[in-house]
């Protein structure tokens, strides 16, 4: 059976969620007799002085909190302002994640090995970030990474691939990732009961990304980085966050380049189906108006509600392995175009006029799945081509073939269905084209060398490529000196754009996107190809 990454992050057994401490923790260190700390891991934050530590020439702080405690009464309200303190907090180690579903992948030992998650533990008081940067930095540009996971699950630490140790190091940018609210407690539209003090609950996640890009704006100078040169980027969910904050007012003037991984996705969620779906969660859990009882109630029957009502309602929808044209998202937990935090959603007729300066990076792998690969006949294959008219799956099916020639009918399956976030990709850069703006698309067609090849192009390939991770996450990559070679073109790509607003580097100019659809192929050979697979690519394309 083909596995997609976001399914299974956001797929759970009704019990087991990251469990909420409720353990006290302090980090300020107070004690006059502490032993003396090297000067150069204390940075003066508006909110007080931070303790960090080395690796190398690198200065890596984990943990800062960026806005206030989320839990009790802050439940589903908007981000509060980030604690002050007094004397020196002590980050270094991971903060508390948001609750969420627990992971099934740790039951599939192929995907454990190949992914070796770090989970960390759940609390409510989840708003913090990490930062790295060099010792010497001076008014280097930031690159702010957002995690994936859709809006339910994942944090800034599951995989090795977010590490910024080597970002830092070897490219010269202040690295940082972030936590924030996910499912019920980043996005129940409670707008309709619990009065306008919860009018952007529906939001909350995203809003906590907006409160964390002005911590940026206001702290990053103390630790070596440009607040005036800030990047988000993120993959599949946090790919689709990044598109996002590119359409909400809130959001105008942090950031100056955005690049999206596999996560070009359009918003589906308005405030009438937000609040019909929050309207099944509370009848799930048996509460009517009273917000007391949404403030007090366990996260893990929150949660565990949430999962109970998505099932029921997307029985019998079509899945991420049909092939063709637009799909019906899911029910389910996801940012609201209310109209105000987010006035239209991103992308869906036009690039957003907020960000209209914002230069993009949109791309994606192409299997987007992985693992054990589906056993089937041609005659399966075309059935699974439901969203494809009729007349036209025949040929479609030859371009493919045509295109990834020697592929079993199960593989290739797998790259049909991925398609479609190359289309979006493909649209959201004529988009964004259409405002003046350079975009730039690629495409990443290096399979995965271990497990007997199984899970090809997966979905999350492309993460240790792009922040110079291949070594740290070799299960993934090989860490072959091919490997390491992409490695260095992607990672570089990234930096530049970072530094420059263009991913092209010494010797791989990258030109920006127009109507040859000029594309930054990764594999063991990095090129320019006008429109890899083009032909396939159409044939599949929304009427």
């Amino acid at each position: 059976m083909a596995i997609n990454r976001r399914d299974l992050l956001v797929a759970a057994a009704t019990t087991g969620v990251l469990a909420t401490s409720t353990a006290a923790r302090s980090q300020v260190l107070r004690s006059p007799k502490a032993p003396t700390v090297d000067p150069s891991v204390l940075v003066d934050t508006a909110q007080g002085r931070v303790r960090g530590y080395r690796d190398r020439d690198v200065r890596i702080f984990k943990g800062i909190p960026y806005a206030s405690d989320t839990g009790g009464a802050a439940r589903f309200l908007p981000p509060g302002p980030p604690p002050s303190w007094s004397g020196t907090r002590s980050c270094l180690n991971w903060g508390p994640v948001c609750p969420q579903v627990a992971r099934t992948g740790w039951w599939n030992d192929e995907e454990a090995w190949l992914f070796h998650w770090d989970d960390g533990y759940g609390g409510e008081d989840c708003l913090r970030l990490n930062v790295w940067g060099r010792v010497d930095a001076r008014n280097a540009p930031v690159m702010v990474w957002i995690h994936g996971g859709g809006y339910t699950a994942g944090s800034s630490q599951e995989l090795a691939g977010y590490d910024g140790t080597r970002m830092a190091a070897n490219h010269g940018v202040i690295f940082v990732s972030v936590n924030h609210r996910l499912g019920p407690l980043g996005y129940m539209d409670l707008s309709e009961v619990g009065g306008s003090a919860y009018a952007q609950s529906g939001n909350a996640g995203v809003l906590d990304l907006v409160a964390a890009l002005r911590w940026v704006k206001t702290n990053i100078a103390a630790f070596g980085g440009d607040p005036n040169r800030v990047t988000i980027f993120g993959q599949s969910g946090g790919g689709s966050k990044v598109s996002t904050l590119m359409g909400m007012p809130a959001a105008a003037g942090l950031f100056h380049r955005a690049m999206i991984h596999s996560g070009a996705s359009l918003l589906a969620n308005d405030t009438d189906r937000a609040r019909a779906f929050t309207r099944e969660v509370l009848a799930e859990l048996g509460i009517g108006k009273e917000m007391f009882r949404l403030q007090s109630i366990p996260t893990a029957a929150l949660i565990d509600a949430g999962q109970k009502v998505t099932r029921r309602l997307s029985a019998g929808q079509p899945t991420n392995l049909t092939i063709g044209g637009p799909r019906r998202r899911a029910p389910g937990w996801s940012p609201v175009v209310d109209g105000v935090t987010i006035p239209e959603a991103p992308f869906a007729e036009r690039a957003p006029a907020i960000s209209a300066k914002v230069p993009l990076v949109v791309g994606c792998v192409r299997d987007e799945s992985g693992g054990v690969l589906p056993d089937m006949d041609e005659a399966e294959l075309l059935k699974r081509m439901a969203n494809v008219p009729a007349d036209r799956r025949g040929d479609a099916l030859a371009a493919f073939r045509d295109a990834f020639p020697g592929l079993p009918s199960g593989h290739l399956s797998r790259i049909m269905a991925a398609m479609s976030q190359r289309n979006n990709a493909v649209q959201f850069a004529n988009l964004k084209t259409a405002q003046g703006t350079p975009a730039y698309t690629w495409y990443m067609t290096f399979a995965c060398p271990s497990l007997e090849g199984r899970w090809g192009s997966f979905h999350c390939i492309d993460i240790p490529f792009a922040t110079d991770n291949v070594e740290r996450w070799s299960t993934a990559t090989g860490n072959t000196p091919g490997a390491q070679a992409l490695g260095q073109a992607m990672s570089g790509a990234w930096a530049a754009f970072a530094h420059t607003g263009n991913p092209s580097i010494k010797g791989l100019t990258w030109p920006a996107h127009d109507a040859r659809v000029p594309t930054m192929v990764y594999d063991n050979t990095t090129r320019v190809v006008m429109d890899p697979a083009g032909a396939a690519r159409r044939a599949v394309m929304p009427a």
